[in-house]
């Protein structure tokens, strides 16, 4: 009683002395961590000191150890780097401070890539191998997930044969590695080849993507920094359609993404922020990893940003914030709505026009007398699909389902004959340019649930009108060739 004993050297034989070791670092740590603005990482006996001011790190570097000196510590001066540095090794990691990026180090790459080689032989001669080996190799891979972010994905098969091989064995017993294995094998091993450096940066979202996904349909738009807001669109095929709905989600993300590829391209966006209503979507991407069932969407995700090198970050909105884009994946397609008439004769009045033939209409909802059926036979119709006749000697009212915008414009373009066409007023769209070019004038008439009445059908259904404003363009050649010019106008409804 009353004695102190102390360790001459780390006592690395016992099974607690790292736990020891580090609470006691730990007290010498936070007492220099008060006095002084150097930030001190440490890894058990490993400390790495980082300042901006290369003086100022040297001079304290020195007064840090002589803190630690006097506290009894002994400090291995031959294996101290003590000069500042923007390039280190560390942990087994290359730290490129200077351009904020990191890697393994060469010998750690030597290491792995000669344990990968040696597993990848053992297993396509189906060799025996120890449990415990195999779960040696899962545990350096996954520590690897600092660099290679998406690691948890390319150990699924590994880690299920090691559970399936415990069931009925211990870990020192041996086990046969299934070939199945070899296609994360191999891509491991090519990562570790390339070695590929990983930044450390976490980059401000230059703009952002919001999702959404319906049994039948899904929507994505993308917010720019400039105020515009671009659109896209799609429905579900029937395997699709099968398909749960964390999956779609997930789907309506990738599409996304893939459909505004020339977007970022040509705005040199570097990273995106990406909100969804689906919190499973949210959070397997956020950590890059996946329950089997979406482990493919998930890969195919990663894959297509490092493709587009571009950073996402996630955020889970409310469903009921999600208004556009729930919009869109729930948007009526077969054109079961139609212009209020009352907006229809002040449109006809302010450009002194009087359209003739309805394209896109039903007997319900036709706003001209003569019409052509959009679906179904009717009674009354002048012929039916307005696709199937040319376009001329009438003045047409063109109002076609959003997913035949572009087709109607290329119907038009044969004959150019005299119209009014109603679309959702959407820049982001192919289809967009070109209906800007062609007509005369355009006028926005408002919101969509202002201007535009849903059908019978569609309220039983529960489809959504088209998001956002509503827009009403002449196209006239006449007023071209008489020297007219394009007006603009347009109008706030509340």
């Amino acid at each position: 009683m009353g004695k102190v004993y102390q360790y001459r050297a780390m006592p690395f034989g016992t099974q607690h002395s790292p736990i020891f070791f580090a609470q006691a670092l730990a007290m010498v740590l936070t007492k220099i961590r008060r006095e002084s603005d150097i930030r001190i990482l440490n890894y058990v006996d490993d400390l790495l000191l980082l300042h901006q001011n290369k003086e100022r790190l040297r001079e304290q570097t020195l007064t840090i150890m002589k803190i630690l000196e006097a506290f009894g510590w002994t400090i291995a001066q031959e294996k101290c780097e003590i000069e500042p540095k923007q390039q280190i090794n560390f942990l087994g990691w290359t730290w490129d401070l200077k351009r904020m990026y990191i890697k393994m180090t060469d010998l750690r790459k030597q290491e792995l890539r000669y344990q990968l080689k040696r597993l990848i032989s053992l297993t396509e001669k189906q060799v025996p191998i120890k449990i415990k080996y195999l779960a040696s190799i899962i545990g350096k891979l996954n520590f690897l997930r600092v660099q290679v972010r998406e690691a948890s994905l390319y150990l699924k098969l590994m880690d299920s044969a090691k559970t399936r091989a415990l069931k009925n064995k211990e870990w020192k017993e041996n086990m046969i590695p299934p070939k199945k294995i070899l296609q994360e094998l191999y891509w491991w091993h090519g990562v570790i080849v390339r070695n590929q450096e990983m930044t450390l940066e976490v980059k401000i979202p230059e703009a952002v993507m919001v999702s959404d996904a319906s049994p039948k349909r899904w929507g994505v738009t993308l917010e720019l920094h400039t105020g515009d807001t671009l659109v896209q669109h799609g429905e579900w095929n029937k395997e699709q359609k099968r398909w749960t709905s964390n999956k779609k989600e997930m789907e309506a993300i990738f599409l996304g993404l893939f459909r505004y590829e020339q977007v970022f391209k040509e705005l040199q966006i570097k990273a995106i922020l990406i909100r969804s209503d689906s919190s499973t979507a949210v959070q397997d991407l956020a950590k890059q990893r996946a329950g089997q069932t979406l482990v493919a969407e998930v890969k195919k995700i990663v894959s297509l940003c490092q493709q587009l090198r571009i950073q996402i970050q996630t955020q889970h909105i409310p469903g009921v914030s999600n208004k556009i884009t729930d919009a869109l994946s729930r948007l009526n397609t077969q054109g079961d709505y139609s212009v209020k008439i009352e907006i229809f004769k002040a449109l006809c009045q302010a450009w002194q026009i009087i359209p003739t033939l309805d394209l896109f209409a039903t007997g319900e909802n036709k706003l001209v007398d003569r019409f052509v059926a959009i679906g179904e036979e009717e009674e009354g119709a002048e012929w039916l699909t307005a696709f199937s006749r040319p376009w001329k000697e009438e003045i047409f009212w063109i109002h076609p389902p959003i997913p035949k915008i572009g087709k109607a414009l290329i119907a038009w373009e044969k004959f150019k004959p005299k119209s009014i066409m109603i679309a959702p007023w959407l820049p982001g769209q192919i289809w967009f340019t070109s209906l800007l070019t062609d007509s005369n004038r355009y006028l926005i008439l408002g919101e969509s649930s202002l201007i535009l009445n849903p059908g019978k059908e569609m309220i039983r259904k529960k489809d959504m009108l088209p998001p956002g404003k509503i827009a009403a363009f002449l196209m006239d050649q006449e007023l071209i060739k008489e020297g007219g010019y394009q007006q603009n106008f347009q109008i706030t409804q509340t």
